[in-house]
């Protein structure tokens, strides 16, 4: 009987069995599908991203409509179309360590917007079916139907260029080193004598600041070799720095030039400048974890020498030794004081979230006062007493786009420049008839434009130049690194020459006899000077006498100096000196 009533137990409980494994079975099938759907939304984030970063942010467009117009077409591409209840959403940002960079157990975190807003992340959502067990239950319950399922993914592709302005690299010939021995000597406190060839030699080096740190710790300074914050910020002396940028120039790139030679002439350098950092002259612009890969870029050895020379002079009157220099009979006496020194400029393109230009390059800012004192045959006939001034206001050149390419592609660099503003100012005087008593008759010079823009004890002129101007570069990494100058100018006047001979026409001349007009001749003078001075306007015969004197210091003196400083009145030459375009890469 008992096994009667068993009868047919197997069969319920196999069946049970089946239906327990038909459950798993879909439960399984509907948890592979679900992760198989997880897995293609996740792809389409990954690449959307990676594309978006490729092509926007430091590689291009800036804006959110344009991001988003990468990441839909990106979805697109990879099948997917967001419908009625799916999102699909890209947005530029910054990725930051919540711990800060190099610190333990930090996290990336991404914040949209902000001034590095480098990556791009993208965030989608996408419906579909729970499961076949649920979706039968929901004929019984209220159970949902659909699932919504989210991925999202954030990458970056950094760009990072470097760029000089005002480079005086393009002014190196054998007619000017004397001026450069000079203008390099005095700035650097010694002697030098140097021939064409081995500044052409220091002109056509490049070295990478991974090298300079190398050799600076060599010698001993305090920095984490591989850290870009540390030598930036690294206390050095002119003396260690300059033979740090001799001992890392390859010595293949100073062909011809004896190097101990250059070496012994630069050991003896006496500047006012105990202590400087390198991040005076070289700005680097970039998140922490990025801005170590600029420690491959590589900066001229001419360009970094003469930044390092005039920032250890900054705010210090140096004068400049032109023994046997003559311009017209006279030896010009000059003094250069350097307000600010050059920058070198390494980042990310574009502006910032306040609009201000994240890398920004600049020539130098300095004043430079020549002198000329000149007594006609020695006889004190005709004495001259003249002073000008140039006060020259540093012009930069921004980063503006790196339109970013694929490998081996060519890519196009986009610069916003404005040439520096130059102000001139000029004092004469002009003695005739000297002797032991003072001159018979004097002439002041003076500008009609008094205070015009305040160079100490002159009158000034100012050359206004136009707004930014656009530079473009196209090249293929890493040939054409560094590039050859790109100039902007200005339409007003591009050179000192034209600011000269603006300042002679508003020059103002006075007679001024000398004595009290008490004898007869003296009397005579005053009336003849009094009568001149109110009705005959003198100043454009005498303005022309000293026009010579004016163009010779213009064009033998004053511009060669101004150019040997990366400085050019109105003109400004922008160079591209490196660039950094990595792939694009996945952070979060």
């Amino acid at each position: 009987m008992g096994r009667e009533r068993q009868r047919g137990a197997i069969g319920v409980m196999a069946a049970i069995t089946l239906l327990m494994a038909l459950v798993c079975l879909a439960l399984v099938i509907d948890t592979g599908r679900l992760y198989n759907e997880q897995r293609k939304l996740q792809r389409v984030a990954d690449m959307a991203a990676l594309e978006a970063a490729t092509l926007s942010g430091m590689c291009g467009a800036q804006d959110a409509a344009t991001v988003q117009g990468y990441v839909t077409a990106s979805a697109a591409r990879n099948n997917f179309v967001p419908v009625a209840g799916e999102t699909l959403s890209g947005v530029l940002g910054t990725v930051s360590l919540d711990g800060g960079y190099g610190a333990a157990q930090t996290r990336r975190t991404f914040s949209p917007g902000g001034d590095m807003a480098d990556s791009v992340r993208v965030q989608v959502t996408h419906n579909v079916p729970t499961s076949l067990v649920l979706n039968v239950a929901s004929l019984f319950s209220n159970l949902p139907t659909r699932l919504t399922l989210s991925a999202q993914a954030t990458a970056r592709r950094t760009a990072m260029a470097g760029i000089s302005a005002g480079s005086g690299v393009l002014s190196l010939n054998s007619s000017n080193s004397p001026l450069l021995n000079a203008l390099l000597g005095g700035l650097l406190g010694t002697t030098l004598n140097l021939d064409a060839v081995t500044y052409q030699g220091i002109a056509g080096a490049n070295i990478s600041l991974l090298a300079l740190s190398q050799q600076l710790q060599a010698a001993g300074v305090n920095l984490k070799l591989g850290d870009l914050d540390s030598l930036l910020n690294a206390n050095v002396s002119a003396v260690q720095l300059i033979q740090a940028m001799i001992n890392a120039a390859d010595a293949s790139q100073l062909a011809g030039v004896n190097v101990a030679l250059l070496r012994t002439a630069l050991a003896g350098i006496n500047v006012p400048g105990a202590q400087l950092t390198l991040g005076q002259i070289i700005k680097v612009v970039a998140p922490g974890e990025v801005a170590d890969e600029a420690l491959n870029a590589t900066v001229n050895l001419f360009d970094l020498l003469m930044a390092t020379a005039q920032l250890a002079n900054m705010n210090h009157a140096v004068n400049v030794n032109l023994a046997g220099k003559n311009v017209l009979g006279t030896t010009p006496t000059v003094k250069l004081t350097v307000i600010s020194p050059p920058t070198i400029a390494i980042g990310y393109p574009g502006k910032d979230a306040s609009g201000n230009w994240r890398t920004i390059a600049r020539n130098a800012q300095v004043q430079l006062d020549v002198g000329a004192v000149s007594n006609l045959l020695n006889l004190n006939l005709v004495t001259l007493d003249l002073k000008l001034s140039v006060a020259v206001a540093p012009g930069y050149a921004a980063l503006d786009s790196i339109q970013c390419g694929g490998a081996g592609q060519p890519v196009t660099v986009n610069l916003k420049a404005r040439p520096g503003v130059a102000s001139v100012g000029l004092n004469a005087k002009v003695g005739l008839l000297g002797g032991a008593g003072g001159n018979l008759l004097g002439v002041t010079i003076t500008n009609k434009n008094s205070g015009a823009n305040g160079i100490t004890g002159t009158s000034s002129v100012d050359l206004a130049v136009p707004g930014e101007q656009s530079v473009a570069f196209n090249v293929t990494p890493p040939q054409g690194i560094p590039s050859a100058a790109q100039r902007v100018s200005s339409p007003l006047g591009s050179s000192l020459g034209a600011g000269l001979t603006s300042l002679g026409n508003s020059l103002e001349i006075k007679l001024t006899p000398g004595g009290n007009c008490a004898s007869l001749l003296s009397w005579l003078l005053c009336t003849l000077s009094s009568l001149a001075n109110s009705i005959l306007d003198l100043g454009l015969n005498l303005t022309a006498a000293l026009g010579a004197l004016i163009s010779a210091l213009g064009q033998q003196l004053i511009d060669p100096l101004l150019s040997l400083l990366g400085i050019q009145t109105g003109i400004l030459d922008v160079r591209l000196i490196d660039l950094q375009t990595g792939g694009a890469e996945l952070l979060i």
